[in-house]
């Protein structure tokens, strides 16, 4: 298979106002537990909850994948990258489970992401909490919002976001807010 890169694209890249280095390529990041896990009393947790780096089950009635979240760079060929938590149901968990070492294309399946976002709600102790098909893959599954989603979150899915936007977002997320 031949990848056609688009000559008139740039590789993305940014000069960080805050530590003065320069970040190169789609930015990409991750988040260890849902939001769920921290509704769990800290005293209970081990008892409780059972994560690793791609499962959760909270309280054997919650049950959660870690999926990636892409969103498109305008003008680039990067996109910028999230490792997002997303509920299942008992059954899609499963069976997500029982061919977790297989090549899982072509299945699809129903959650609700599970994270807090910033950059992405008015408060961002607040959980975004969007409908998205999981779809299955040989790696990480892939999240899509569903189209009725107005999110702005969703709405940068479908449309992309701009190279301003991105380095706003790379900077909250990897510097403190006092550094702006």
């Amino acid at each position: 298979m031949i990848i056609a890169i688009d000559p008139n694209k740039r590789k993305f890249s940014f000069k960080c106002a805050c530590c003065g280095n320069i970040h190169e390529g789609g930015p990409s990041f991750s988040y260890d537990k849902p939001f769920e896990y921290f509704g769990v009393p800290d005293e209970d947790r081990e008892s409780c909850i059972r994560i690793n780096s791609d499962l959760c089950v909270i309280n054997e009635s919650v049950f959660l994948i870690r999926t990636t979240l892409a969103i498109p760079i305008l003008e680039t060929d990067d996109d910028f990258l999230w490792g997002v938590w997303v509920s299942q149901s008992k059954e899609s968990f499963d069976r997500y489970v029982d061919t977790y070492e297989t090549d899982q294309s072509g299945d699809v399946s129903f959650g609700w992401l599970n994270v807090r976002m910033p950059g992405y709600t008015a408060n961002d102790a607040e959980p975004v909490y969007l409908a998205v098909d999981v779809h299955w893959g040989p790696d990480r599954p892939e999240l899509v919002f569903h189209q009725h989603e107005n999110h702005q979150l969703a709405i940068d899915q479908r449309e992309g976001i701009s190279w301003d936007k991105a380095v706003e977002l790379a900077t909250l997320l990897q510097h403190p807010p006092s550094c702006s």
